[in-house]
Order: C-alpha cells, then sequence, then structure tokens
C-alpha cells in the first residue's frame, strides 16, 4: 500500500486528496501523473496543560489633588 496524493480529478477521487492505494495501481498512477506519492509522514498532535498562575495585578490609582 502506498500513500498518494492526486495532482488531478481521477474517478471519484478529487485533486490535493490523499489515499492508500494498492503497489499496481499506485505504480500506474504515478506513472501517468495523475498521483505523485506522498511522502509526509502523519503529524501527532500534542497538547500542553496550562498551570494556573497568580500575579500581583494591581492598577496604579491617581492621587486628587487638594
Amino acid at each position: 500500500m502506498k500513500k498518494l496524493k492526486f495532482c488531478r480529478s481521477w474517478r471519484g477521487y478529487r485533486t490535493g486528496q490523499v489515499v492508500e492505494i494498492a503497489g499496481g495501481l499506485a505504480a500506474q498512477l504515478i506513472a501517468q501523473r495523475v498521483a505523485v506519492e506522498d511522502l509526509q509522514t502523519t503529524l501527532i498532535e500534542t497538547a500542553a496543560v496550562e498551570h494556573e498562575v497568580e500575579t500581583a495585578d494591581l492598577t496604579p490609582r491617581r492621587r486628587r489633588r487638594k
């Protein structure tokens, strides 16, 4: 199985769509320049937990003039 990214629409596939296709058909589509092999690995998304932080948030007050 090869991951292919379509350069042109072909049958039910849209341009830019990435699919896994068996070897023989994949080689044929690459040879016809309908698709290119997608070499980008699957990205793993991670999340970081932010800890609550207390800050001293005091706005300066103006003094009244006498």
